[in-house]
């Protein structure tokens, strides 16, 4: 029996932690900071003096007040919902999607196994059946939500691994190689280390003049490969490059796949919400024929971080390798699975809420409508940069993304002066922008990922850039 001091200390923590009426305001004032982020006025896209304010946030503090600390944290943060944030691959979030996660949060429920979460994994069934839908792949072929793009990469590249060579996973030896264009993420050559492929048995592909995996060269990776000793392969489809959005002729490189006999991967991470829009969804044409795909919601759906899926064509091919012995787990014989046999997680959070209600309240029309604007909005940066005296495109925006660059770009300090201006205006507070490097030269980046970003926005950032160059 605990002593009364003891069970007077454990009353007093239950107490501060749970009790009603102070969850119930706590509840009320973060949803009050979530909504000022997601909607409320901001001057900034991120804060001026960043690092120091964030320093002041680390000092030790005797404040016991949740919601204070959280609005400190929340005000020294980047502000990806500002119209004139235009940086990295990461979504302002549908504020359904965005404000549903505490519940998703405070109901915890685990989907690797149905019956922790039978009406979650109803759901998360019924979100990945519309997938498949959606990108025209058979009710047979298997799938899961994951915590990214990577991890659905590698998941991908597990289930084509153990394909090729079926005693891959209990012998740990596979010998297969990987052609990929030369712009693939480097979650590729990753999971090729993960798996024990061997970053050596990845095989690039260079890249057309829009920065497409040039598909007049790709016979020459495998002919590569194959003087290497490699006699099976995966061939690898970029549909939305990080770097500048491009997407690879995807039926083109299903036929090289089915001629060498490949497994064939579309990386969809990025570009595959354009699969809503009537308008930009034929860049995606060919992905159907994919053996496996990844695509993470929460880029171009507009997602909260984090919601990766992947797909593999066979559903054997994704059971076979992730298939386990955990009786205390495992064994459903209900018409849903348990998903933790086609997923790497072990403890598999209800990503699907978030992603499931969207589709459900507002319909695929909301993200033809959103996917759409982003890319247009692209479009225009790029015709200002054409009719610009300082500022020239690198490329035609086949997305959201759009590269450019300093018309009249001179000398050593070229690269360092691209940088210079991305920090000058990053640091002002005024808009946020990144960079790349292209055929070996430093260019600046924007990255449409607000669908509340007008192309006045893009025009009055793309203007900021011009004074700055100027002085």
């Amino acid at each position: 029996m605990p002593t009364s001091k003891a069970r007077s200390s454990y009353e007093t923590v239950v107490d501060q932690l749970w009790e009603p009426s102070g969850v119930r305001k706590l509840a009320r004032d973060l949803a009050d900071i979530a909504a000022d982020v997601l909607v409320g006025p901001s001057n900034f896209a991120r804060q001026p003096r960043a690092e120091e304010l964030a320093a002041s946030i680390l000092r030790p503090t005797d404040t016991k007040d949740v919601a204070a600390l959280v609005r400190e944290i929340e005000r020294v943060s980047l502000n990806l919902s500002h119209p004139k944030f235009a940086a990295q691959q990461v979504a302002a979030p549908i504020p359904a999607a965005a404000l549903v996660e505490s519940v998703v949060a405070a109901m915890n429920q685990s989907l690797a196994v149905w019956e922790m979460s039978p009406i979650g994994t109803a759901i998360d069934r019924d979100l990945m059946t519309r997938f498949k839908k959606l990108f025209g792949y058979p009710q047979s072929s298997g799938g899961s939500l994951v915590p990214g793009g990577a991890f659905a990469t590698l998941t991908a590249m597990l289930a084509a691994r153990d394909a090729l060579e079926p005693r891959a996973s209990k012998s740990g030896k596979a010998r297969i190689a990987i052609v990929v264009g030369a712009q693939a993420h480097y979650s590729v050559s990753r999971s090729a280390g993960i798996l024990g492929l061997g970053r050596d048995s990845v095989f690039k592909v260079p890249l057309d003049r829009e920065f497409r995996s040039d598909i007049a060269q790709v016979e020459a990776a495998f002919t590569a490969a194959r003087k290497a000793g490699f006699r099976k392969f995966i061939l690898v489809g970029s549909a939305g490059s990080t770097p500048t959005g491009s997407f690879d002729d995807l039926v083109a490189l299903g036929r090289v796949a089915y001629k060498h006999r490949a497994w064939f991967h579309v990386d969809a991470a990025h570009g595959a919400g354009l699969a809503f829009s009537r308008k930009f969804r034929s860049v995606l044409r060919g992905i159907a024929r994919a053996d496996s795909i990844t695509f993470d919601p929460h880029k171009m759906m507009f997602m909260p971080l984090a919601a990766g899926g992947v797909l593999v064509r066979n559903g054997a091919d994704l059971l076979s390798p992730l298939q386990e012995q955990a009786p205390y787990l495992f064994g459903s014989k209900r018409r849903y699975p348990d998903i933790g046999q086609v997923t790497i997680a072990c403890s598999q959070r209800f990503d699907a809420l978030k992603v499931w209600i969207a589709w459900r309240a507002y319909g695929s029309e909301v993200w033809d409508a959103l996917t759409t604007h982003v890319c247009e909005v692209a479009s225009a940066a790029y015709e200002y940069c054409e009719q610009s005296e300082i500022l020239k495109p690198v490329h035609r925006p086949q997305s959201n993304i759009f590269c450019f660059e300093l018309r009249n770009r001179r000398g050593r300090d070229s690269d360092r002066r691209h940088w210079d201006i991305k920090e000058e205006l990053n640091e002002s507070g005024y808009a946020y922008i990144s960079s790349t490097v292209l055929e070996n030269r430093r260019v600046l980046r924007l990255v449409v990922m607000n669908p509340r970003t007008t192309a006045s926005d893009i025009r009055e950032i793309l203007q900021r850039v011009e004074k700055i160059a100027r002085t």
